[in-house]
């Protein structure tokens, strides 16, 4: 089907090698007789537009997915990462079946349904970018830039994101995610001599590089409690037992109260969704042997900052902990936390059409952890829902960005049909109800 024959095509980004994919979406939908746009802001860096011109001139929407997929090496996997086998039965492994191909397919299977029904109430965009996975300046980005005219008029999208938690198969919540943290991505570097292990070198660039990083993850982190993030656990805790429920229906006055209580009694995301964070994600140095000095040594730290975090207030903080002008920090990576989409509109009907499918199931804002390419939408006014409209469980959201990422085939379908149904409602395509 067109899943596994997507998720066959190597995506992988770095290096970033998005072409064959794109050329993949865009037969697809020249094979429905829809015209189809391509941008390359490098070689082989490849976008794909396509629009459905509604009958009013209501702002449109737009459906998001990412091309390209983190790498993936074959070992630890059960079957190889693209392969697209489906092992037990009805499990389909490989790369990208969460993030984000298994959506990008629910999408187009959504636009050409609507396409096939007639011209919808309002525009109807597929978008599918290239370069989401090292940041972004080449997909979004760059079609912000070099084509205006593929986002303009859109007042509201869909994309990846959100969250799912599922019980011995049964749905029980599904976050919708309408606003993401911030990130700072940054470098250490320290240099000196080099020469041989038992000589002397002053300059000590590898412990330099150790206190530095020492210095940061020692840094504390003060909780605050964003208004999303109220919402959520709210939500939440009408699906947890007590004292749990009690502690997250009114999160922020458990945290005024007793803040290191009320940390202690989260789960290690919903801290992070309370707190900024850094994480040393590498460190090294180019010495080749053990009985070397290193000539340079280096670490790269990942920093996730709440919404109302100031990045530059924040690397001013990193600097202050560092106190080593012999240590220079490079910014590698810097997003503001953006906006918050509101609770309306478009959320409203993802909320309905997941409640009908679901019945029982909780459905609420999310505040997104990781950074995607909803942030820069939200900055160009569009109101942005990121969406998981799979169910999923723990062991499924495990292997996004790890080993063994997969998606059970019915909850695929299932998916499919979700999706399709939120769409259609939402573009006013024919033969449904306007929202």
């Amino acid at each position: 089907n067109l899943l596994r024959a997507y998720l066959r095509i190597d995506t992988s980004n770095p290096p970033g090698r998005e072409r064959a994919g794109a050329l993949f979406l865009k037969e697809a939908l020249e094979r429905a007789g829809v015209p189809v746009e391509l941008y390359e802001p490098a070689p082989g860096r490849t976008s794909v537009y396509a629009r459905l011109r509604g009958t009013t001139r209501e702002p449109g929407l737009l459906l998001h997915h990412h091309v390209d997929v983190v790498p993936a090496e074959p070992a630890g996997w059960e079957a190889p990462p693209f392969a697209a086998q489906i092992v037990r039965g009805n499990v389909l492994v490989g790369r990208g079946a969460v993030d984000c191909k298994g959506l990008g397919i629910a999408m187009l299977e959504a636009f050409l349904a609507v396409k096939a029904a007639g011209p919808p109430r309002r525009d109807l965009v597929f978008l599918a970018t290239a370069d989401e996975e090292t940041g972004g300046a080449l997909g979004v980005e760059a079609v912000r830039k070099a084509r205006p005219a593929w986002l303009a008029g859109i007042g509201e999208a869909i994309g990846e994101g959100g969250d799912v938690e599922t019980v011995v198969d049964r749905a029980r919540w599904f976050g919708v995610e309408v606003q993401q943290k911030g990130a700072i991505w940054l470098r250490l570097e320290a240099s000196g001599a080099g020469g041989h292990g038992a000589s002397a070198d002053a300059s000590e660039p590898a412990v330099r590089i150790a206190r530095a990083v020492a210095a940061v993850a020692a840094l504390r982190q003060e909780p605050r409690v964003e208004p999303v993030v109220a919402a959520e656990m709210a939500a939440l805790s009408r699906l947890r037992p007590s004292p749990l429920r009690e502690l997250l229906a009114d999160l922020p006055a458990a945290l005024a109260r007793d803040p290191a209580a009320a940390l202690g009694g989260l789960t290690p995301w919903q801290r992070l969704a309370v707190t900024d964070s850094v994480e040393v994600t590498r460190l090294g140095t180019d010495s080749p042997v053990v009985n070397a000095r290193p000539r340079t040594a280096w670490a790269e730290l990942d920093a996730r900052l709440l919404p109302s975090t100031d990045p530059r207030a924040f690397l001013a903080r990193i600097r202050s902990a560092i106190s080593d002008p012999k240590v220079r920090v490079t910014e590698l990576l810097s997003a503001s936390g953006d906006a918050a989409s509101p609770q309306s509109g478009l959320f409203d009907v993802i909320r309905s059409a997941l409640e009908r499918r679901y019945p029982g199931a909780r459905v609420g804002p999310a505040l997104g952890l990781g950074l995607s390419e909803n942030r820069r939408l939200r900055a160009m006014g569009i109101r942005t829902y990121g969406l998981t409209p799979f169910r999923l469980n723990y062991y499924d959201a495990a292997g996004i960005h790890g080993v063994n990422e997969r998606l059970r085939t019915d909850w695929f379908e299932e998916g499919v049909e979700t999706l399709g149904a939120i769409v259609r409602e939402a573009a006013g395509a024919r033969g449904t109800a306007a929202p």
